[in-house]
């Protein structure tokens, strides 16, 4: 892999081994036999040999799951800041589609994870990896709006993914037109400010 990215030499942000503060991924610590630390060895081992293998063109994209109750703590997790070219953080609101969640505005998302990164990462670009919400328990379409106005409030925030699937629920923009419409409303109006 690292060869096929030196030979297309074109800029690649590279996410490796993403929501590791979690416990539903085989490279997760505590998980799959893993022991605390090895993840982070991990990601040194695959970092160096992709720059070993002349992908100079890659940044590195260190994207943990928001902390969460029983989540491993992040400064065990990361690899340390000549192994990382980026930060991020991936967070979902689940609003009421599941049995154990409730709708949580992005402040109440993100506020802890983002704290965390720029503790551990201070000065580097943050992102949000992935992120979308449930339709059911609130308003997807104020959600979409919020999520904007927060974000733009984040000024080492540089971007977003939204999540758009339909698989545990519909994270898709278009699960509704109310959602449709007020993320392109949202968008329209910070990218003339």
């Amino acid at each position: 892999m690292g060869q096929a990215l030196a030979a297309w030499g074109q800029p690649v942000m590279l996410r490796y081994g993403h929501e590791m503060n979690g416990n539903w991924y085989p490279w997760a610590d505590s998980v799959n036999g893993n022991a605390p630390g090895d993840y982070a060895a991990a990601w040194r081992h695959v970092h160096d040999v992709v720059a070993a293998a002349g992908a100079t063109n890659v940044s590195w994209v260190w994207s943990p799951n928001i902390p969460f109750t029983g989540s491993t703590p992040l400064a065990g997790l990361y690899p340390g800041a000549a192994y990382v070219d980026v930060v991020a953080l991936d967070g979902y609101n689940w609003g009421t589609s599941a049995a154990w969640s409730t709708w949580e505005a992005p402040a109440a998302l993100f506020d802890t994870g983002l704290a965390q990164l720029r503790a551990l990462a201070p000065g580097k670009q943050i992102i949000i990896a992935e992120t979308s919400s449930a339709e059911a328990g609130g308003s997807k379409s104020k959600w979409n709006t919020a999520l904007v106005a927060y974000l733009a409030k984040q000024p080492d925030v540089t971007g977003f993914v939204w999540f758009h699937f339909l698989k545990e629920t519909d994270w898709r923009i278009n699960s509704s037109t109310t959602s449709t419409s007020s993320l392109t409303k949202a968008l329209a109006a910070r990218s003339v400010n």
